[in-house]
Parts: C-alpha cells; structure tokens; sequence
C-alpha cells in the first residue's frame, strides 16, 4: 500500500484509539501522530460540544495526567490490493499473465494489475496512460514494455492477457472487449523483446507493485478497477491457447503449465484470497477492497452472490481503500475499575495545536450503575465520520462545514460511508482504526442552505449528556458496538434507554436486542430522526469494520445492480423497512424528509389531551408551542433536519398517540425522503406534501413499558436554549422521570 504522507497538514497532531467503548479495569491504546518533538495526553471527561454559538459552550471535566510523549509522524497506508507470500514458483523465465478487468480511472498512471515487480526488476501487466501495458526488467537492468496502442474505456470488461518466452525473447499482449456491442477496441501486439530472465522480488501483487519509500518496500501503482478470475501460467501460451482461455477451456488443459489460478469467488467475507491451482498460493486481501461485485459474467439472473458465486468471481480495487492505518502506539491508558461510566477523551496538546480522541467507558458487562442509559449511536458516528463530500447533499447552496485544519487531511486521505473513491465509486466499509477527525466535540457538521453551521451527530450527543448532568440524572453510557455484541442482555438492566439524535445505522442483531427489551418491559425514549434506517454490517472476523450497501433509500450514492449483498455477512443491505423492518413497527415513527433550512416547532395535537399522556405536557399549556425558539444545530426551532413520521401502513401501532406535529411551515428545501416518491412531480416540497412533518409519539409495550419518539434530529440541539429552561427541555424532563421511575 502507498503510504500517503500527511503534508500542508495546519494540525499537526491526530489520532486514534484500538476500541471505542471500555470497562473499567480494561486497557485502551491511542494512535498519534505528531509532527512536533514532544505532546502532551490527559484524560477528560466530555460534556458539552464547544463549536455552535449561543449554548454552554465547550464543556469538559480533567480526570488525569496520562504523561508526555515523543513526538511521530505517521502516515496513512491507503490502497488495497492482494498479496502473495514470496515463492519460487513467482521467479520464472517465461509466463503468461492473464484475467478479466475493468479499469474504472485508466488514464490515471502507472497501475498494476498483476506484478512479480519492484525497483530491482521483475514483471507485470499495467495500466499506463489509459493502455495496457506489459513491462520487464532483467537483472542487467535492461527494461523493455509492450503496450496495446487502443485505450480502454470504463465500464467495458476486458479479457487481458501478456505472454513471454524467456528463451527467444518473443512477447505478446492483447486486451479484447467483451461487452455485447465492442466498438474496436480489442487488440493484439507481438513482439521480440531483448531481455533476459526477470529479476523479480519473488512476490506476488495483484492490483498493485512493489516500490521503495523511506527505506522499506511499499506496495504501489495501485490500480482503480475490477479484476476477476486471474491466472498465472509458466510459460508463454500461444495465441491459440490464449484465445481457448477467453473462451471458457478451463486452465486444467494446461494444467503442467498453471501456476495459480486465483479464485476471487470463494472466502468472500473473509480476507484470504484462494488458489485453486494445485500449488495453492493463497493470498491475503489488504486495505479491504470491494467484494462480493459482479463479475465479467454476471447474467443478471441472480443478484445474491451467494446462490450464484461464479457469477462474482472478480474483486474491486481502490487507490484510497484504507482498514487499518497500523499506526504504532503513542501511549496506553488502563481505567481504573472505579471509574464512573461517561464520555471521555484523551486530549492531546502539540504546542498551541488541540486534539480529542473520544471513547466510552461503559459499565462492566452485565453491571449497571444506573436505572439510564444513553445508548451512544457508535455506527451512526462510524458512519459520517470523515464525512467531506458536499456533493453528497442535493440542496442548492448547502455547504458542509469542515474545519480549515482538517480539511487537508480529510479531502486527501480520509473516507465515510458518504464519500466516494477517487474512482467515483461509493465507499461502503469504513474502520474505527484510523483518525476519525469529525467525531469530535467541537466538530460542526451541519449547516443551513446559506451555509452556516452547527452541531450534529457526536457534537450534538454531547448536548444530552449535559442536559442529563445539568437536570441531575444519573446514567450509564453504552453503545451501538456493545448492544451489536450483548444484544438484550445489554440494556436489560435499565428502567429506560436513550438514543442519540441520528442512530441511523443498524444492525440486525442491534435491531433484535431492543426489540426484546422492549417486548420484555423496557422503556425508550428515541431522541432523534432518521433512526433504524440502513442495514450495516459488522465484519465478525474484523469488528472494527461496518459495512453498508445502499439502495432503495434517501442516499449519498446507490451500489451498483447485483452488489446489493453484503460481503462480510451475506445479508441483503438497503433500508431496514425493505426488508420488512421499517423503524415505524419499532419506535412508531420513521424517516419521511430532510431539510437543511429553516426548522418548524411543534404543534400539540388533539391526542396530546388523552390522560394517557397528561405527564408528558406537566407544565405546558394547550396551545403552547414545542421547541419554539433557537437551537444549535439548525438555527431555529426542535424539528429540522431529518424527520420521522407516524404511518400504521408501515407498523406504527395502533394505540399509539401522535402528540405533537410539526408540518405547513417548511419550506421546499425540505423534501420527502425518495422511497416515498413513487411518480416525480412538484410535490415533494415542504410547501406541499404531507410527508414533511415531524411527529411526537408515545405509545405502551408489554409488561409496562412504553416508547416515547420525538422525530427530529434538532430535538437534542434545543434543549439547552434559555439556561435548558424551554419546551422542549420540559417535555424531555417530564418523560424521563416518568420512565425512570419503578
């Protein structure tokens, strides 16, 4: 992989931690990287997000000196390809390379696609300058390449293959385009090489080649594309017998000759990249390219790669894939087994340049230290975090603040689940395993159609975590990655859960533990919008590792048809509610419109005056507004964003009580979410359709539980407004002793 250095960069210190959610008693290790000779760590306890004016302000609490640490500046190992352990069979006179590909960036240069190459020498087929290309280098020195002189062109799949005949020199290459109507681009070229046998590094690469940065060989060239189905041979095939191949002869016809046939349809949802040959040189997946994709094959007949594998033997390569920066430890924190459970950060001092690490200290499993839980959307956080597409979001004018000193670093060499590849593929893993710069307290992240800011995801969490200090709750935090694991065990214990503003992302086994909470007894009050929304993935070999296929859904990009699957769990992804799970059947309300304008109070409604609900509006008057007043995410009002809506045609229960509504007042910069457009027209606008509102519901679950769902993603960035003395603080207090109590 290509280890990007982090250059221009105005901070100049990062990091990140191995785990996000600890117990007491556990060690947690911090990633930094530093550009100074010396910085500083303590540990703090977070309480309120500083960035947005008119709140508290930023709010932390000291816990520890951690100590003083050297300085190191590390980088960012981007790209991903397969490697092969070093082996003999690799060091050979003559060869034939051959596969199927599909270049997504060919004028970008060079790229390798198969290489026994490194600076001493070697070989390999090659993206160069939008051609393909066949380059050998021998131990003299002496380097010699063939190129095909036609271009390709994305999105056509090509059969590619190069041979070499050691002993007289004679070298071929040829590329052929198997789309159903190839307008000329297929070629042959031959000719006699004077070169001796290669020198290669006796290793294997595919997607990439060997080169040498600071001392120590580094895989680069990466290439952006598809592969599929490559095959390395002994000696150099003739043109028959290269034809036979683009044809279907299994290789087994040549099977003296096979050195290894790469098998990119099995072992999926693992790293481990099969050899079927019977030498076996098995390879290993680096940085997570993209699996389960359509191969040169694919008929269209199946779309789930696991009932039709040969139709997905190919893999999909990035030059920005990034899982794992493997950076080396800067420190380690071990917390002390009394540790009172919050949200916490190691802060990190580099001259006048501040940076926070945050992580979760929950209590130990099957403990609780509270009848709360703040349930901290960890995925959702995974998510956006990085987030730097503009693009992403279709408002006219709407701009995504980035803070100037991150914005190098983010536009260069960092990803979330809402951005794309260099090659304008859309990102679908993300890793917690490198600097996640916009989970940040002082992060803005949202922003009005004039493009001013505010607080949003992490940084607007932090507003219920002082609102519960402030009202004098006591609470446990837990997370998304904990429920995933523990499932109801988790949040049996609680008398009530709280969400954060935007737990969007889910997990089937997240989705299955609440569900039993709630079916148990248990109490929720869902603080937020847009909740329960994409099926994600958690990798089980590499839970740092979520995974996201959208389709179907209000999204940033759409996977490609037949890739709906999920790699790392086989599942069909897309939105929960079309796979017969919508959030309404769970918390009564689901996403139904975004906005990124001005937002609207609620209205109380008639239901708001059953005496099922009388405790929820303690203090406020019958027609008084709710959330009638400034906030710090979208400027004014509790409902904006992203809002949910009551609709029993989706689950909503049919004893549940809308409460409150807020809708007629936004303007068309609100629209309805696109799976709820089924014609386009002109009435998708707040101005005119009934799908953008916000909703308040409280309905009972068995076994005296209840759920309480406010719709909004602005609801937590309006409770601190007057000193947390409002409407919306009111409503939110009056629920949560409600719910708290036995």
């Amino acid at each position: 992989m290509m280890a990007v250095e982090i250059k221009d960069n105005p901070k100049p210190i990062i990091g990140y931690s191995d785990k996000l959610s600890v117990q007491p008693g556990e060690k947690v290790s911090f990633m930094v990287s530093c550009d100074m000779p010396k910085y500083h760590a303590e540990l703090v306890r977070l309480i309120h997000g500083g960035a947005a004016s008119g709140g508290p302000g930023h709010k932390e609490k000291p816990v520890s000196a951690i100590g003083d640490y050297d300085g190191k500046k590390q980088t960012i190992p981007r790209g991903s390809y397969i490697e092969f352990p070093k082996d003999g069979l690799f060091d050979l006179l003559s060869f034939t390379l051959q596969a199927w590909i599909v270049p997504t960036t060919p004028a970008n240069t060079p790229q390798g696609i198969l290489t026994s190459w490194s600076a001493d020498g070697g070989y390999g087929l090659l993206m160069e300058d939008g051609h393909l290309t066949f380059v050998i280098k021998d131990a003299t020195g002496k380097v010699e390449k063939l190129a095909c002189k036609v271009s390709m062109e994305p999105p056509n799949w090509y059969f590619v293959a190069a041979t070499f005949d050691g002993k007289t020199g004679r070298a071929t290459i040829q590329q052929e385009n198997i789309s159903i109507f190839a307008k000329g681009d297929s070629e042959t070229v031959e000719r006699t090489l004077s070169v001796g046998k290669p020198r290669g590094p006796g290793s294997f690469l595919i997607g990439a080649f060997w080169g040498h940065e600071h001392g120590k060989d580094v895989a680069t060239g990466h290439f952006n594309g598809k592969v599929g189905r490559p095959r390395l041979f002994s000696r150099a095939l003739s043109n028959s017998e290269v034809s036979s191949l683009r044809w279907g002869l299994p290789p087994s016809a040549f099977i003296e000759d096979l050195v290894a046939e790469w098998d990119f349809s099995s072992d999926i949802s693992t790293n481990r990249v099969a050899d079927v040959s019977p030498h076996h040189l098995h390879g290993r997946a680096v940085n997570s390219p993209k699996r389960a994709v359509t191969g040169y094959n694919w008929s269209g007949h199946e779309s789930n790669f696991q009932c039709a594998p040969e139709e997905y033997g190919a893999i999909h390569f990035h030059d920005d894939d990034l899982d794992d920066c493997k950076w080396e430890v800067g420190f380690e924190y071990t917390v002390p087994k009394d540790m009172r459970s919050g949200v916490y950060a190691a802060k990190l001092t580099a001259g006048s340049s501040i940076d926070y690490i945050p992580f979760f200290i929950r209590p130990p499993k099957g403990k609780a230290t509270a009848k709360i839980a703040f349930l901290a959307p960890s995925l959702s956080y995974f998510a956006y975090g990085d987030f730097h597409n503009n693009e992403a979001v279709m408002f006219k004018d709407f701009k995504w603040p980035v803070r100037e000193e991150d914005r190098y670093v983010l536009k260069e060499h960092l990803h979330s689940l809402y951005d794309h590849h260099s090659d304008g593929s859309g990102v679908c893993y993300f890793s917690r395993l490198k600097p996640n710069l916009t989970v940040r307290p002082d992060h803005m992240a949202a922003g009005v159609a004039a493009g001013k800011g505010g607080i949003r995801d992490f940084s607007e969490d932090l507003c219920l975590v002082d609102w519960l200090e402030v009202k004098g709750f006591q609470f446990d935090v837990i997370t998304d990655e904990d429920l995933h694991a523990e499932g109801v065990d988790l949040l049996a214990p609680y008398k009530v859960v709280l969400t954060g503003a935007h737990p969007e992302y889910w997990s089937g086994q997240m989705l299955d533990g609440l569900e039993l909470y709630l079916k148990r007894g248990g109490r929720l009050m869902y603080l937020g919008g847009n909740g329960f929304y994409w099926i994600t993935s958690v990798d089980p070999g590499r839970p740092y590792i979520t995974e996201v296929r959208r389709w179907g859904g209000t999204q940033s990009w759409r996977s490609e048809p037949g890739e709906y699957y999920h790699s790392s769990t086989g599942e069909l992804g897309g939105l929960w509610r079309n796979r017969g799970r919508p959030p309404q059947k769970l918390v009564g309300i689901g996403f139904s419109a975004q906005g990124f304008d001005t937002n609207s109070p609620y209205k109380r409604t008639p239901d708001s005056l059953d005496p099922r609900v009388s405790f929820i509006f303690d203090g406020i008057g019958k027609d008084e507004l709710i959330g009638d007043h400034p906030n710090l995410e979208q400027g004014y009002g509790a409902a904006g964003d992203e809002l949910d809506r009551a609709d029993q045609k989706l689950g909503t229960p049919s004893h549940a009580l809308v409460v409150a509504t807020a809708r007629g007042t936004f303007s068309d910069y609100y629209q309805a979410v696109i799976e709820e457009v089924d014609i386009s027209d002109s009435k998708s606008g707040g101005s005119v359709s009934p799908m953008v509102r916000a909703d308040i519901v409280y309905f009972e679950t068995p076994h005296n539980g209840a759920v309480f769902s406010v719709g909004s993603i602005a609801w937590l960035a309006s409770l601190s407004y007057n000193n947390y003395s409002n409407t919306v603080s009111r409503v939110t207090e009056n629920v949560l002793r409600k719910f708290a109590a036995d």
